[in-house]
């Protein structure tokens, strides 16, 4: 039986937030590495919870591919990432959003409606 369009769809939003976690999870490696080596990130837990959360969030945006076409799911999932990341640094990281940013964000997300209702 197919999968229901919307499901997928939640899939592909779940995704894009594995995929926002897995970047913040990999930019507290850099910040909480002991030294600057290679092999000292490798061995960070979280550097190994970003490969884990991005494994996880490839395996259902690829099971949402089943139902959706990709030239509409690809931008979603990366306009979803983008926009999740830059408010998660924000909180987090207290990295600055300017106002250029925020109206970028919502031209992103005037265009991912536009593209996925064509």
């Amino acid at each position: 039986m197919m999968q229901s369009s919307w499901y997928a769809w939640l899939l592909v939003l779940i995704a894009a937030i594995a995929n926002a976690a897995g970047t913040i999870f990999l930019k507290q490696s850099r910040l909480t590495a002991s030294g600057t080596g290679f092999t000292t990130v490798l061995v960070s837990p979280w550097f190994l919870s970003a490969l884990v959360i991005y494994t996880f969030g490839l395996l259902l945006f690829t099971q949402a591919l089943g139902k959706l076409p990709v030239s509409a799911s690809q931008p979603v999932m990366s306009a979803v990432s983008f926009i999740s990341v830059a408010l998660i640094a924000n909180v987090i990281f207290d990295e600055r959003l300017s106002f250029t940013q925020f109206v970028a964000v919502g031209l992103i997300i005037v265009g991912i409606t536009v593209m996925t209702r064509s």
